[in-house]
């Protein structure tokens, strides 16, 4: 039986957002974010059959429409945080992740549940947000720290943004899985393991191996193990067409390269043999490129 990784989209949902599942989401926001959060409560509880709705629904309009982030999760006090988990990279990876922040910042905007609210002022009933990446590259160098957190910071004294309960408004978290600069034994380093090999040490915390249990493929019911076979055949195959246009497009490239190479050897009067020889067109090709240029 194939190993399903935790950052597998159903069993990461399944292991932070199942009704009995929240001590485990806090315990992830508080680890990641150093804070501590006595209540997270997601958006969406996770439920199979929400699930695959919302799945069949996704796959139905590209994915450069999606304004949904993995997960959304409210703190006791109203601060929304969102929870991302992005394993591979892609163009404009760094303003998807903002834009999640920001979006969820903006979402209380003249909500009138806020308790905060004063009447006749919409930008009262704001919140803090703060964001969690899960990504396996690098966000910066190979050399950088595998936790990042950044914060809205006076660019002298360091000194913190607040809002008007005195709480810092946005906070953006990266902790990338590929990046071996972490803290031994700390409990992100375990989170990190864990989403990384799905395995778990034996000094890890206990939420962590109970996360582990949550999202074993055994204990999964029928339906889900159906759908998370199904998911990975998805991004398997995705990837296969990605890759080929990846080395369709790395093959053009290098064609155009010695195209190019060979027009300015031709253009210095070499020897066609020589230029064949160095660049591996036939004299044919040669030819036809030496007359396209008279």
């Amino acid at each position: 039986m194939k190993k399903y990784l935790p950052t597998n989209d159903l069993l990461f949902k399944k292991m932070l957002t199942s009704e009995d599942s929240l001590h485990i989401l806090k315990a992830f926001v508080n680890d990641l974010l150093e804070t501590d959060f006595k209540e997270l409560q997601p958006k969406q509880t996770h439920h199979i059959d929400s699930y695959i709705s919302n799945y069949e629904k996704a796959q139905q309009k590209p994915k450069v429409q999606y304004t949904e982030v993995d997960i959304l999760a409210t703190t006791e006090d109203g601060t929304q945080t969102t929870i991302e988990c992005q394993i591979q990279p892609h163009d404009h990876f760094n303003s998807q992740a903002l834009f999640y922040l920001i979006e969820a910042f903006r979402s209380s905007l003249g909500k009138k549940k806020s308790k905060n609210i004063i009447k006749d002022n919409l930008f009262s009933s704001l919140y803090p947000a703060y964001g969690i990446n899960i990504i396996d590259f690098h966000l910066a160098d190979a050399k950088g720290n595998a936790l990042r957190r950044f914060r809205l910071l006076d660019e002298k004294t360091q000194q913190p943004f607040l809002g008007d309960q005195e709480e810092e408004l946005l906070i953006l978290c990266f902790l990338s899985l590929k990046s071996k600069n972490i803290q031994p034994n700390s409990a992100v380093h375990h989170w990190q393991t864990f989403l990384k090999t799905g395995e778990v040490a034996a000094g890890a915390p206990e939420y962590i191996k109970e996360a582990k249990q949550r999202i074993d493929f055994y204990n999964l019911g029928r339906e889900e193990q159906k759908m998370i076979m199904k998911i990975d055949k998805a991004e398997a195959i995705s990837n296969a067409v990605m890759s080929t246009k990846l080395n369709q497009g790395r093959r053009e490239g290098l064609e155009l390269g010695i195209i190019k190479v060979s027009r300015s050897m031709l253009k210095d009067n070499l020897p066609l043999e020589m230029i064949s020889k160095y660049t591996g067109l036939s004299i044919e090709k040669l030819e036809e490129l030496k007359k396209e240029q008279e």
